[in-house]
Formats: structure tokens, C-alpha cells, sequence
């Protein structure tokens, strides 16, 4: 009796609350398929001011996942990769994607949000002629590259960008890469030879080079190419495909040549240090026997070469090209319609100003002298000349051992307290003093030593003979 009393009850209080709602709100809250849809009283005041006349919402802007290809000269910068300490190329470009619309402010503070990557890491003052980023932006946007490149620096483009899959990787997908080294060939002249910008490479010096750059190709152990890094761990074997060195050409009356390495990655210093040791081995400060060396796991003292010349060319997506690109849905990362400006940036902004750099401030040349201050042998880890304390105590090292040294107008040669030979014509060695300093008086006057392995010793010395 009790149940069917409240069974009633609740029947009278439903028949109350339908009679309660208006009708309006009720043909509101049915559509012609008697679906039931939210009251007009229940939608918040900013979804009201986004419905537009139509009775339509504005359409969201969706973010693509993209690869965007980049050029850039690095004089000026401390790398690519983003750091907020100090000026970068990934800073400049993050900001012009800001300003442009393309990404959140937030999304440039924390790169992560929008799945950003680079291809290829560069290292300070490197440039680049290709390089490749991956990221989610908004592209639905008129006349975007043209927005893009107004917001950069004249020194860094953006050439162009692809839709990709969503899951693309520019570091992981990339294939191999593609660095050229411009380097004067006066860096090749025999010891014998005073260095001047007035030295030509003949055919035979060319062959030598080329017979020693491939010597690195292959898979190899390249710990002794690089930094803190042991010849156990797996990260010191790398493969590389190939390592030329182009014919000459004259560039204001200076003659360079273009040394160029494909490889399927890189470490620190790895590429400078290979091209070191070729241009100790042609000029005759060591024998071939050192690379052999430096494939056991002891550490060999190898020499760094400038960084001036090194620039990256570009990164490779062969299989990524293959899989997607002919899919018809991707386009290939081959870039071909971008190649007319590529190769204008790289002559005006890169190419140019290596020679340029290279002709005006001898950074080649002076770099020549340190050559005969290596060991060229086994040497402890203690001694590792890459840390940036022994740096400095090496170059100290290399200023009080030489005793002889021409400006670079006129050439120069050197004579060391270490070295059994004294390659000056004018000058005659003096085998019965072991002192190397009693007879000459040397003033030495140096700029401020900058800790930069990509800059050189900015140093003059006077010889004064009694």
C-alpha cells in the first residue's frame, strides 16, 4: 500500500516540473528529430559573441605539422640550437613565427608543445646552406614566406615548407648529411714553401688530398675526432660515405678549393679534425702512420682546423622521399623549385664571405704556424688540448716556442725550439745553441685571446737579430 502512495507522489511532481517549462524553451530543446539539445539560457555570453550574423562560429585556424627549410650565415650567432642566454638562429626564427601569427608566444618558450627539431646542429659561426626544421604551425596564412623572411635578419631565409606526416622527425627521418669545407690551397703548400696567397695546387696535390680524405670513408672509431668521448662507447663509430676535394678555383687573386664530406652523422669537431689531419699529412708535419693511430683506443693529439670554412650543405631524406613522397598525398623533400634561391643565398651571404673572411684576416694561415707545436702521437687524456683551459696554455705554448714569424703580407715560416728544421731561406740554423732565444730579442704583442675554437690567435711578432 505504501509503495503505490509514493508511486503516485512521484507521478504528481513530474506532471508539476513538465507543466513549469515554457513552451518556447521546450521547442528549443528538441530539434525536428526529437533530439534533445542544450537551452538557449545554458550557452555562456562569450559563445554568443562568437557566433557571427549567420548564426555560424568563426573557423579555427588547425596547426600542420610541416618541414621547413632554412639557410642561414652564422658570423654573429652562437649556433642554431635555442638558447635564451644568448643569440642564436632558432631564436631569431621562433620570434619571426610569433610575429607572424604562425605560432603561440608560448609554444616559442617551450619549443616541445609543437613537436619542434632540427636536422642538423650547428656549432658557433657555422653556416648553413641547408638545414631542415620539423614543427606544427599555422600556414593558412596569405603571403607566409614573405611574412616569415620580413621579421629575419638578411642573414637567414626561410626557402620554403612541406606538409608532412604527422609523425615526421627532421633529426630521426634525415638520412645523411652533406658538409663542404672552403679552404685555401695554400693550406696544402709544403713546409718548404713560404705560405703566400700566390700558391697554386697542382694536379699531384690534389690526388694526395683526395687519397687521404679516403682513408675516412667507411665505418670508423672517430673518438679521437672529437671531444670526451671513449673509443668503447657506440656512439664513437660513425659511417662515412664520402670525402672529396673539388678542383681549384681563384677568388680574388686567392685560390681555394672545396673539400666535401657525406656522412650519415657527425660529432663535435669530427668533420675540422679530419680535415686537420689531411693538411698536417699533405704538408708534411706527419706521416699517414697517424691516422692509422688514431683508430686504436689510446688518445692521438690531432689537430683542429679553422672553423671558417665549414658550412652545411644540406641534410638528406632519401627513404623519407621514397615511402612518402610518391604517395600523392606528400610532397618530396627535394626542394628543387627552392634551388634558384638557395644557390643565390649561398654565393651573396656564405661562399662569399668565407673567402672574403679568409683573404682579409689570414685565420688559415696563422693556424699553419701551430701545426708543428703537435705531438702527432699518443698522448695522455690529461693533455687533451680541447678543454678550454689547456687551449689557452697551448696557444701561450705556441707564442714563447716560436722564435721567427713573417707577416702574412710577405708570407711566413717558422722556426721552433721543438723542430730539428728551420724552413726560413734567409735564416740559418743554429744547431750549437739549444737555448733558441740567446741570440734574438722577440716582442710579442697580443690582442685579448678570445675561448672561441672557431676564432683564431690574433698575434704579431717582431724579430729583432743582433
Amino acid at each position: 500500500m505504501l509503495r503505490k502512495v509514493l508511486q503516485r507522489i512521484t507521478q504528481v511532481i513530474k506532471s508539476v516540473k513538465m507543466t513549469d517549462i515554457s513552451p518556447s524553451s521546450a521547442a528549443v530543446q528538441q530539434d525536428d528529430k526529437g533530439n534533445k539539445r542544450p537551452l538557449v539560457e545554458e550557452l555562456s555570453d562569450q559563445h554568443k559573441k562568437q557566433k557571427t550574423e549567420s548564426g555560424e562560429q568563426p573557423k579555427k585556424l588547425q596547426k600542420r605539422k610541416i618541414a621547413m627549410l632554412i639557410g642561414y650565415n652564422g658570423k654573429g650567432y652562437h649556433g642554431i640550437q635555442i638558447n635564451k642566454e644568448v643569440n642564436t638562429i632558432e631564436n631569431e626564427i621562433l620570434q619571426a613565427l610569433v610575429k607572424t601569427q604562425c605560432i603561440p608566444q608560448e609554444h616559442a618558450d617551450v619549443p616541445q608543445k609543437m613537436s619542434f627539431q632540427r636536422a642538423c646542429r650547428t656549432d658557433k659561426g657555422v653556416s648553413a646552406a641547408q638545414n631542415l626544421l620539423s614543427l606544427k604551425v599555422i600556414i593558412d596564412i596569405e603571403n607566409l614566406l614573405e611574412k616569415i623572411n620580413s621579421h629575419l635578419p638578411e642573414q637567414i631565409r626561410v626557402f620554403g615548407y612541406r606538409r608532412t606526416t604527422g609523425g615526421f622527425d627532421c633529426k630521426n627521418y634525415c638520412d645523411n648529411r652533406t658538409y663542404m669545407y672552403i679552404c685555401p690551397t695554400y693550406a696544402f703548400a709544403p713546409l718548404e714553401n713560404i705560405v703566400t696567397d700566390e700558391y697554386r695546387m697542382t694536379d699531384d696535390v690534389v690526388e694526395h688530398v683526395n687519397k687521404m680524405l679516403a682513408r675516412f670513408v667507411g665505418t670508423h672509431r672517430f673518438h679521437n675526432y672529437t671531444s670526451k668521448i671513449d673509443a668503447k662507447e657506440a656512439r664513437a663509430k660513425r659511417y662515412i660515405i664520402s670525402f672529396t676535394c673539388g678542383k681549384p678555383f681563384i677568388r680574388d687573386g686567392c685560390e681555394f678549393c672545396v673539400i666535401t664530406v657525406r656522412g650519415q652523422s657527425f660529432m663535435l669537431h669530427h668533420i675540422r679534425k679530419m680535415i686537420g689531419i689531411t693538411i698536417a699529412i699533405v704538408r708534411g708535419n706527419c706521416g699517414e702512420d697517424v691516422i692509422d693511430k688514431s683508430w686504436k683506443p689510446e688518445r692521438v693529439d690531432i689537430p683542429k682546423a679553422p672553423g671558417q670554412g665549414l658550412c652545411l650543405e644540406q641534410p638528406h631524406y632519401d627513404n623519407y622521399n621514397k615511402k612518402y613522397g610518391t604517395d600523392g598525398i606528400h610532397a618530396p623533400l627535394d626542394w628543387v623549385e627552392e634551388q634558384d634561391a638557395i644557390t643565390k643565398f649561398k654565393e651573396e651571404y656564405i661562399y662569399s664571405d668565407i673567402m672574403k673572411t679568409e683573404k682579409d684576416e689570414k685565420i688559415m694561415m696563422e693556424w699553419l704556424g701551430t701545426l708543428q707545436h703537435h705531438a702527432f702521437d699518443f698522448v695522455n687524456d690529461k693533455d687533451d688540448r680541447d678543454s678550454r683551459f689547456d687551449k689557452k696554455r697551448f696557444l701561450d705554448k705556441c707564442k714563447r716556442d716560436t722564435d721567427i714569424v713573417i707577416t702574412p703580407e710577405t708570407g711566413f715560416n717558422f722556426k721552433s725550439k721543438r723542430s730539428n728544421f728551420d724552413n726560413s731561406e734567409n735564416t740559418k740554423a743554429n744547431e750549437d745553441n739549444s737555448d733558441g732565444h740567446s741570440e734574438s730579442e722577440v716582442k710579442i704583442k697580443s690582442e685579448t685571446i678570445e675561448d672561441n675554437s672557431d676564432k683564431h690567435l690574433d698575434s704579431e711578432v717582431e724579430m729583432k737579430s743582433k
